[in-house]
């Protein structure tokens, strides 16, 4: 076979390959552009995902007319001129390679302006091909618009996701980058719809706030440490280990204003956590490392998000120690309070059941404890106060009855008790039944889900409604989970910005819900994926019977431990949890026979 010398346009489309996958991904490189460039005010204007038409505007230094053919050159750029400088790199961008990879796979008009400068300039490419160039009127800066992304290039085009994933990766990546650069006020308009804006005030506990909300924020540990060596330092904030998420991606590092993904770093924080952080739970972190650019070897990955340290041991123990400092503040006792009627505390969860007025405090919502926790007050008693609780000293205030007579519904299912507070004990026919009460009451729930028996006059109804804070990237899929939601029961709307009121939910029976807890729903309906063939009405429904559900290691009153019973009992695959977890284990008289060695299965008595 023939050796062929590639012709400079194939050569750049498949060298655009390495830098531009995605519209996220030229977002990523005109962005850092920008920054380089020393911008304050950096806007993203997207329509159809990116896939059509998406520009970045910036207020920095912007580009000589002289030089705007330059800059679409493969290899052409400010930010060094010698090998020597990669060690002292300090600019996000260095190849060279960003517009020209981008021009080379869409339409391409760039209009800048350099402070002092009486006009602008614009150049508009193809294809990697120069149209035309002009003196226009602009504003001082840069902007770039980027449209019919991989028009020419059909095979890529295939490959780009729907248009909500491709707007939410670009979300994502300006998230990041708004974490990164603080001082940066970041605008993000998806079809003219502002998604995102930050202040650039410097403050990251304010961005975080837009982010994750104002209460994941105003919560989180501040983190500062300076290495030995000079010139080495971490700063930051990190989550108490109560607020805790199922996805690492609200871990953000910053090396040097760069974002990296790095599983040391991660690893050296979670150690920091100690045993602390539950099993499969990651912190909400934004850390800041600044190290000395020769320290450094940023040019190891084609899209720069994996770096290498130079002191790997030094940098893992500056983010553990950093990690284990911050935590070492005692955490606040969990508190009871018990309210009056005209009390305005609207951040925590009240309502109403058989005369008497219950209150959970939602700022304990992430800590997971072993037991139920009730808190009760009644309407109009004394004046407010606060005590410390121990959890484990709320017990049900139903008269207990002795397990051993208990009720027998339909095939003769019978009550004998609760083991290890996780599973009930019962007898049907002559099998001893070992019945996990998570599973089972479950599967009652999405039953009645299922058939649309969800039985809303048994729905909590709060005096005063709850709000949640969520993170910016969910706004998008909880447009289409809402509904859902309130079919399923809920009474939830969206409630201004990343916020969410909750007016009632379904299933008045223990446990209750407060704000953590829905918290914890939507991020299983946004971050988990749907099996094969399950549609999202099926996926809501399974993933709100889990949420309401009692919980293992939760003691039950006989009375209730019958109800779930009886009504597991008459519902059908009552076998399996609808996530297909059995719920149940039987022993037939014949197998426990055998295990004790009984003659003649022990029905003559010995």
């Amino acid at each position: 076979m023939a050796i062929n010398v590639l012709d400079n346009l194939t050569a750049e489309q498949i060298a655009a390959g390495e830098v531009i996958g995605d519209p996220a991904s030229v977002v990523k490189e005109l962005v850092e552009n920008s920054l380089d460039a020393g911008a304050k005010l950096i806007q993203v204007l997207v329509r159809a995902g990116g896939k059509n038409n998406l520009t970045v505007i910036d207020d920095g230094c912007g580009i000589p007319s002289a030089e705007l053919p330059l800059a679409f050159r493969r290899f052409a750029t400010s930010k060094l001129s010698s090998i020597s400088d990669l060690k002292h790199i300090t600019s996000l961008g260095f190849r060279g390679e960003a517009l020209a990879s981008i021009a080379a796979v869409s339409q391409v008009t760039l209009t800048s302006r350099t402070p002092g400068a009486e006009f602008g300039s614009r150049i508009s490419l193809a294809g990697g091909q120069v149209l035309s160039q002009e003196e226009v009127g602009a504003a001082y800066g840069t902007s770039v618009e980027v449209k019919e992304l991989f028009y020419n290039t059909p095979a890529r085009l295939k490959f780009l996701r729907s248009l909500p994933v491709e707007s939410g990766r670009i979300t994502v990546l300006l998230s990041e980058m708004a974490l990164a650069h603080p001082q940066v006020s970041f605008v993000l308009t998806n079809d003219n719809k502002t998604i995102l804006q930050t202040s650039g005030d410097g403050e990251l506990r304010h961005v975080i706030g837009v982010l994750y909300g104002n209460d994941c924020a105003s919560s989180m540990a501040p983190l500062g440490k300076t290495a030995d060596q000079p010139g080495i330092s971490l700063k930051g904030y990190l989550s108490l280990p109560h607020m805790n998420r199922a996805s690492r991606r609200y871990v953000t590092f910053v090396v040097n204003g760069r974002i990296i993904r790095s599983s040391m770093l991660l690893y050296a924080l979670k150690r920091g956590y100690g045993s602390c952080l539950p099993g499969n739970r990651y912190p909400v972190a934004v850390l800041h490392l600044n190290l000395p650019p020769h320290h450094l070897d940023v040019n190891v990955h084609p899209t720069k998000a994996e770096i290498r340290f130079q002191q790997t041991e030094e940098v893992k123990e500056l983010v553990y120690q950093a990690a284990k400092t911050a935590l070492q503040r005692p955490a606040s006792p969990r508190k009871a309070r018990f309210c009056t009627g005209d009390e305005n505390m609207f951040q925590d969860t009240f309502w109403k059941e058989g005369g008497q007025r219950y209150a959970l405090d939602w700022r304990e919502s992430g800590a997971e404890s072993g037991k139920q926790t009730s808190l009760f007050s009644a309407e109009g008693g004394g004046d407010p106060a606060e005590i410390s609780v121990d959890p484990s000293a709320f017990q049900s205030n139903q008269e207990m009855r002795q397990p051993g007579t208990g009720v027998n519904w339909g095939e003769h299912y019978r009550l004998i008790g609760q083991f290890l507070y996780s599973y009930l004990v019962a007898q049907h026919a002559d099998q001893l039944l070992l019945i996990d009460q998570h599973a089972a009451h479950e599967r009652v729930i999405y039953a009645a889900l299922a058939t649309g028996n969800n039985e809303r006059h048994r729905a909590v109804q709060l005096a005063l409604p709850m709000t949640v804070d969520v993170p910016l990237t969910w706004r998008e899929p909880l447009e289409a989970v809402l509904p859902l939601l309130n079919e399923a029961g809920f009474n939830v709307d969206h409630f201004g910005d990343n916020s969410y009121i909750i007016r009632s939910y379904p299933f008045a029976e223990r446990p209750g819900m407060n704000a953590g807890a829905f918290y914890h729903l939507l991020e299983d309906l946004v971050t988990s994926q749907a099996n094969p063939g399950e549609d999202l009405r099926e996926k809501v429904l399974k993933s709100v019977a889990c949420h309401r559900a009692i919980k293992a290691n939760q003691p039950m009153s006989v009375q209730e431990m019958e109800q779930l019973l009886g009504e597991w009992a008459k519902v059908a695959e009552k076998n399996y949890c609808p996530h297909g977890r059995p719920a149940v284990v039987a022993l037939s008289r014949d197998e426990l026979d055998r295990g004790f060695k009984r003659r003649g299965g022990g029905r003559d008595g010995r």
